[in-house]
């Protein structure tokens, strides 16, 4: 397990053959594994080689695709580094320097040693060093003076912690480094700052891969700020445990995340989720070490939001009419997300979308083309759900003539590089195969594909947008789904919010209504749209369009009625969900039909105001109903569309009222 320990102080020594006599046992592992294995001599000049900049630019985008959540405290680094004279560095898992923030003071000179963007510092190449060492070891420590194995270093103290991603893998490390003064002891506060920020980029990670599930806190006190703590656990629904910090691990005492990953959360702590939602849990009750659990309080299910700079310079917000800020409304948290993909358009960067079936997902796929600098080229899709798994590998990468019996003459142009230039949209990508995950994550690292019966490559200028409404972390854990290949898709995670979530939910369906309607003479009046605001849509906006067009289909006049609305908007029996208020019900009736009509209300609206009545209640009200019915119609010489003109309801929903009671005109 990588853990974060705290320093161990021994005196400064000289460099030797063998790691200096007082050296804790990481050092002196270190020293040997460069000496026996690397082949080294120590106390030479053992310089960090530096990457092109265009390698730099490649591992820097893969790595911003999973710190992008923490940057404001990337922020405060800036700050410490530009302010203390501390040197702050971090590398990727590989031990290249990725992000860098120094002192200008010091800058020139420590640059000149080698501290600086692209430069790597594993031990096989460098020795001992903090850096190299951490990510050997995975645990966090300081290297001084001395204890580095080449002399370039020597002069300097480096504390280093491991940066670990949601699944408890080194994806790099945060060092510190100065100029050594004193001896050992006084690089603890150095130490202690840097696993404590490391924690805070974990936890920020970790808030955003479980952004969907229910974050809990491990806190000492019920009165505790627990947006505050880094010690978080993740859980489901169904109480269940996905993930945990190292933080959370030490407090619990677990050393393994494997060891509670997979567990009930009542099993691990003795409280279920319902019990810690409604009020912090002690864990060690009359215990002398307080923790708590409780949950983050404000939590939402939507992804955390990038701060990538914007491309121009210009505010993102700069161009309002774009196809982005159209697709997203007036919501709030979909602006936001429009703000985001503006800052990350035209950049290589993987958008990933994820949310429940009809949420847009392509229609925002759609605009975020639309505002790119790739919006004249082809937008491609491919639902990787609808298509066959003996298929999808011949869609995506295509063939050449002769693969396959039956195949066509001249062989088949693949999605991939249909979307040359442009970008390809790849619909429920959690349901991708694992054999083609593998093909796809090679293309995107290398830009080229090799259509099937053909050797040579073709390179190709990709830009990717996926989406799913499947967790794909949960899917990761489970096997189901590679994790490289979902750290490559998922530079940005973009999250859209149900309909039922959206706060300009009646802005929408009214949008909708325009798209849908032939005349703009037609409108929905008052009570349709409150009964439409209402519904808690589990089709999204999908099912909305198909409700509209429904409702245009039955409407026979000027106005959008409740008669015309299909009846999975109403609730149906006692306990279905839907609108679920008599008095809004009563409300409708009177706006619709008027407090003196005497005209039966829609039958819809009956079931919903006598849905929370007893069985006899409910038979008696069906009783009525039945003898208006066959009243109205025979008033009316059973012509139909009179008589359900009288009623006040539609059509289709007479001749259905006609044939549940059994009514004929004999």
């Amino acid at each position: 397990m990588t853990s974060r320990n705290s320093p161990r102080n021994h005196p400064q020594a000289a460099p030797q053959r063998s790691a200096p006599e007082q050296a804790g046992p990481e050092i002196v592992g270190s020293w040997q594994r460069c000496i026996e294995d690397y082949q080294l001599d120590p106390g030479r000049n053992l310089r960090a080689p530096r990457l092109s900049d265009s390698e730099v630019r490649e591992a820097r985008s893969l790595q911003d695709s999973l710190l992008h959540s923490a940057e404001p405290v990337f922020e405060r680094l800036r700050y410490l580094g530009g302010n203390s004279g501390y040197c702050v560095l971090v590398t990727d898992a590989s031990g290249i320097v990725l992000r860098e923030y120094i002192d200008s003071n010091r800058g020139q000179e420590l640059a000149e040693k080698g501290l600086s963007l692209g430069t790597v510092w594993t031990e096989n190449l460098v020795g001992t060093n903090g850096l190299g060492t951490c990510l050997a070891t995975g645990e966090a420590l300081t290297v001084y003076a001395g204890e580095h194995f080449g002399r370039e270093l020597q002069r300097f103290s480096c504390s280093t912690a491991p940066l670990i991603a949601p699944d408890g893998n080194i994806i790099g490390a945060l060092d510190i480094s100065t100029y050594a003064q004193g001896d050992k002891i006084g690089q603890g506060l150095a130490l202690n700052l840097v696993c404590d920020t490391a924690d805070q980029i974990e936890a920020s990670m970790f808030r955003y891969a479980f952004a969907r599930h229910q974050v809990l806190a491990l806190v000492s006190s019920p009165l505790a700020d627990a947006s505050q703590s880094n010690a978080l656990l993740a859980v489901n629904d169904s109480g269940w445990i996905l993930g945990a910090t190292s933080a959370a691990l030490m407090q619990l005492g677990v050393p393994e995340r494997c060891l509670i990953v997979g567990q009930g959360l009542a099993a691990l702590t003795g409280a279920t989720l319902d019990e810690v939602q409604r009020a912090p849990w002690s864990l060690q009750p009359g215990g002398s070490n307080s923790c708590w659990l409780m949950r983050l309080a404000g939590e939402t299910r939507r992804a955390p939001v990038s701060v990538a700079p914007a491309v121009s310079g210009t505010t993102p917000r700069a161009n309002l009419d774009s196809p982005l800020y159209q697709a997203a409304g007036t919501d709030p948290s979909l602006q936001r997300n429009a703000d985001i993909c503006h800052r990350v358009l035209n950049r290589d960067i993987c958008i990933l979308l994820q949310g429940e079936t009809g949420t847009g997902k392509e229609v925002w796929a759609r605009a975020i083309h639309a505002s790119s600098m790739r919006h004249d080229k082809p937008f491609v899709t491919l639902n990787c759900a609808a298509i066959p798994e003996s298929l999808i590998e011949s869609e995506l990468f295509g063939y050449s003539a002769g693969t396959f019996t039956g195949g066509l003459k001249g062989g088949k142009v693949g999605k991939i590089e249909a979307s040359n230039g442009g970008t390809l949209f790849l619909d429920e990508i959690g349901d991708m195969p694992l054999m083609l995950q593998a093909r796809l994550l090679r293309v995107l690292a290398e830009r080229e594909i090799t259509p099937l019966g053909q050797i040579k490559p073709v390179a190709v200028d990709l830009h990717v947008i996926c989406a799913t409404h499947r967790d794909l972390i949960e899917a990761v854990s489970l096997g189901e789904f590679r994790e490289d290949l979902y750290y490559r898709i998922s530079g940005v995670r973009i999250g859209l919010p149900a309909l039922r979530d959206r706060q300009d939910r009646q802005a929408l369906i009214e949008k909708v209504f325009s798209q849908l309607r032939e005349s703009e003479s037609i409108q929905i009046d008052e009570p349709a749209l409150q009964v439409l605001g209402a519904y808690h849509w589990p089709g999204n906006i999908r099912q909305l369009r198909n409700a509209l067009q429904f409702a245009l289909c039955m409407c026979d006049g000027r106005a959008l009625r409740i008669t015309d609305l299909p009846d999975e908007v109403f609730p149906q029996a006692p306990g279905e969900p839907g609108m679920g208020s008599a008095s809004l019900t009563d409300a409708a009736i009177s706006s619709q039909n008027g407090p003196s009509t005497g005209q039966l209300p829609p039958d819809r609206l009956m079931s919903l105001g006598t849905a929370v009545l007893g069985n006899e209640s409910v038979a008696s009200a069906e009783q009525d109903e039945r003898a208006r019915i066959l009243a109205t119609l025979r008033q009316h010489r059973w012509v139909v569309l009179r008589a359900a003109q009288a009623l006040g309801i539609s059509r289709s929903t007479l001749h259905r009222k006609i044939k549940k009671y059994g009514l004929s005109e004999a």
